[in-house]
């Protein structure tokens, strides 16, 4: 089982019941429905459709749900696909229209107040390139640079634009009482520039009373750059959205980006997802091309908690066939993985807590014993997040009673979620973790597992005990 989960992302190709069982069958971590693309009532039937099957794989797959945020679309167009001259100019107007080459609007017509003249509008992500020459109280004119084909519901970037936006719209608002209605696991917000969006969200999940979705900040632009200190710090985890960062900033600049915020994320103990462009020549081939395998293996590499497939699985031709593909580079990259070099890296810290430095002994004793799995009994998740958070070369088995916990789980690092009976006592975790271990992992005699929880004591609530088991 691979330790770097999987997210895919539904659309109109991946939406039958029959295509989402067989990608979470393929290995599939996190579902995720992206709301600038689907209705509530679409959302619903295909989170309906997961649970269905989670029951009949007796499977644990996490739901994720991404907010629209404060982004900038083109409206509806009088044909599918709309081809823009180089040297002509097209008008931007606030009113709604149905676009085409001479004419379009966008879906946040207030946006134009704060775009000045000489400024860039990028469409399509990026492949369109326009310069505003005039405007006025309704309008922009732009001068078209170069040929390209503009869609309706297309990405529209205007880089280094200073807007004095709204981050919570009325539409997200509905979406994040829709998440919490459905009892999925992780929100991600779309379009974050500080860390006050996201205290935001809290306070409404707070005044909606929803203890257990997790947020996901989407890195997107170069404010959320500049704040990712602070966004880490209110977030369960950050994704990074390659896609609108390499329109918004230099393309070059990415791959360091990526690096230095996987390593903050996990510094933090922190989720960090790699998003974007994993395998995007498989939305029309059956094969990925060798820059992309190396790509998803880098990201692999820098130990990112997941990799998430964006348009390869919602609109491509080989929705199954790229998880497939994913899985398997996943599966031969982590075979050269030193996880003790990874360990190491933790033990430079200064201060450990005292469930920090448990955890942390967790991992170097499985290392060390060349462990078969560790097994860590749990109710909130925090241990198993924590012994994640070590990168440890054997896969994590979280057992806990709580239904939520462990569809919570299914997004961290190396952690099998699988949900158990309340247990009393100690000899009761022993027994229920050597049991669970032997019937998801192929032990043999003498294999070893390291058993970590918490003593059962009202006083206690973080991990306070470890033991290793020799199967007999």
């Amino acid at each position: 089982m691979n330790k770097t989960k999987m997210i895919a992302t539904i659309g109109p190709s991946s939406k039958s019941k029959d295509v989402i069982r067989e990608i979470i069958k393929e290995g599939v971590d996190v579902i995720r429905i992206n709301m600038s693309h689907s209705t509530f009532e679409e959302a619903k039937e295909v989170i309906l459709n997961i649970r269905e099957i989670n029951r009949e794989l007796s499977n644990v797959t996490g739901i994720m749900i991404d907010t629209r945020g404060p982004e900038i679309r083109i409206n509806d167009l009088e044909e599918r696909k709309v081809k823009l001259e180089q040297g002509k100019n097209i008008r931007i107007v606030k009113s709604k229209i149905k676009g085409n080459s001479d004419m379009i609007s966008i879906t946040l017509p207030e946006a134009l107040d704060y775009i000045r003249i000489g400024q860039h509008i990028l469409l399509n992500d990026g492949s369109v390139n326009l310069e505003v020459v005039s405007k006025s109280s309704d309008a922009l004119i732009c001068e078209i640079k170069n040929d390209g084909f503009i869609k309706g519901k297309c990405s529209v970037n205007i880089p280094n634009a200073d807007f004095d936006l709204k981050f919570l719209s009325d539409y997200d608002r509905e979406t994040i009482k829709f998440a919490v209605l459905m009892q999925v696991d992780y929100l991600a917000l779309s379009h974050v520039n500080n860390e006050l969006d996201i205290l935001d969200i809290n306070d409404l999940l707070i005044e909606l009373d929803d203890g257990h979705l997790q947020i996901i900040s989407k890195i997107e632009n170069k404010n959320a750059i500049e704040s990712i200190d602070a966004i880490l710090k209110v977030s369960d985890g950050v994704m990074i959205a390659r896609g609108d960062l390499g329109v918004e900033m230099e393309i070059e600049k990415i791959p360091s980006i990526q690096k230095k915020i996987a390593n903050l994320a996990k510094e933090n103990g922190k989720i960090c997802i790699i998003a974007t462009e994993m395998l995007s020549s498989m939305q029309d081939n059956p094969r990925p091309t060798r820059a992309e395998v190396s790509d998803v293996a880098n990201s692999v590499l820098d130990g990112t908690d997941a990799i998430m497939l964006s348009s390869e699985t919602a609109i491509g031709k080989y929705p199954i066939e790229t998880v497939k593909t994913t899985n398997k580079i996943i599966d031969e990259i982590e075979k050269e993985i030193d996880y003790n070099d990874l360990l190491l890296e933790f033990s430079r810290q200064d201060k450990l807590s005292i469930e920090d430095a448990i955890c942390y002994s967790v991992v170097d004793s499985a290392n060390r014993v060349k462990a078969s799995s560790i097994v860590c009994a749990t109710i909130s998740g925090k241990t198993a997040k924590t012994i994640s958070h070590f990168r440890p070369s054997s896969s994590v088995i979280a057992i806990s009673p709580d239904e939520k916990t462990v569809s919570g789980l299914t997004i961290n690092y190396g952690i099998i979620p699988i949900k158990v009976p309340m247990m009393d006592t100690t000899d009761e975790i022993i027994d229920v973790s050597i049991k669970t271990a032997k019937q998801i992992l192929n032990l043999k005699e003498k294999d070893k597992i390291v058993i970590a929880g918490t003593f059962p004591n009202k006083e206690v609530d973080y991990t306070n005990f470890m033991k290793i088991e020799e199967i007999k």
